[in-house]
């Protein structure tokens, strides 16, 4: 099962990195409308914290080696979901700092996502 949630989360890593990075104004404005109607997005950060726990439930791996990136993703979901169900004020503190050039930063983000879910797809696919 470890080896499927590896998978699964290198692939949406890679995925979400490229699509980052080529709709950064996109995601920009996404992360400006959760701010004005967070309510609208509890669905979605509920999804989000499901996905998250199921990777910290099935792939809680701690070692010196790539499986642990896994792990910390799965564990960013969770923290990130509760933050924003419990807090979603602070949402607008963090994307403050950013608000200037929020879709380069997405945009960033995205190249560092795509460049780190490649690299996970094929450690995972030659250690598999």
């Amino acid at each position: 099962m470890q080896e499927v949630v590896a998978t699964i989360i290198a692939w949406l890593v890679l995925l979400l990195g490229i699509s980052y990075t080529v709709q950064a104004t996109l995601w920009a404005e996404l992360a400006r409308d959760a701010l004005r109607y967070p309510h609208q997005y509890f669905p979605m950060v509920m999804l989000i914290l499901v996905i998250g726990l199921t990777v910290v439930t099935l792939h809680n791996v701690w070692v010196a080696d790539w499986p642990v990136v896994i792990t910390a993703f799965g564990w960013i979901m969770v923290v990130k979901s509760m933050t924003y169900l419990l807090a979603p004020q602070l949402m607008t503190v963090f994307v403050s700092w950013f608000e200037a050039s929020l879709a380069l930063w997405i945009r960033i983000a995205g190249l560092l996502l795509a460049a780190l879910g490649g690299a996970l797809v094929y450690l995972n696919s030659v250690s598999g």
